[in-house]
């Protein structure tokens, strides 16, 4: 039997069940791109090709995509992943890596909640400083308080300045580049 996209086919003499490359991107809602730069990388084993080069996937594919989602909604990096999925596709057993791993990114996370109570706690007494220098300054003169950051901080910046974190957007589990299916 021919195998065409979508259809079932034979494999090495016994029935399998394959998807294009876009009924996996309908079912996980992963695009097309993301679908093959995770190939690309190997993240997702390449797939069977049919004679005139059309991916077809094994079902499998559904829960290897939605475990890499989940593992980076978790905060592990695809090279991470990447990694982890290697040993264990390789018979190995990266449990105890992928544990200290999310050790890792808890402190990780502590130290970032640490340092934006520690942020607060400076913004909340410069705006009260601010205050009273707002309170001081007659109507019609400049109260410069962002000049004041520069004299306060001194060789101090890190501690006098209150800086916001970063912001990390969360990440969808796709390239970049990845656009549209």
């Amino acid at each position: 039997m021919e195998s065409t996209p979508g259809s079932s086919g034979t494999y090495h003499g016994r029935m399998a069940a394959f998807l294009t490359i876009g009924e996996v991107a309908a079912r996980t809602g992963e695009t097309r791109d993301t679908i093959r730069y995770y190939e690309r990388i190997g993240l997702v084993p390449k797939p069977v090709r049919t004679e005139a080069g059309y991916r077809q996937y094994r079902e499998g594919i559904v829960n290897r995509l939605a475990l890499i989602r989940n593992a980076q909604r978790f905060g592990f990096s695809l090279r991470d992943i990447t990694r982890f999925l290697g040993v264990r596709d390789g018979g190995g057993k990266p449990c105890h890596d992928v544990r200290a791993a999310a050790q890792r990114m808890l402190e990780a996370a502590d130290r970032q909640i640490a340092d934006m109570i520690e942020t607060r706690k400076r913004m909340k007494a410069t705006l009260k400083v601010w205050d009273a220098k707002l309170a001081a300054t007659p109507p019609n003169q400049p109260a410069l308080l962002l000049d004041s950051l520069k004299s306060e901080s001194g060789s101090r910046r890190s501690r006098s300045v209150p800086r916001a974190a970063p912001t990390r957007r969360p990440s969808s589990g796709r390239p970049r580049h990845a656009r549209g299916g």
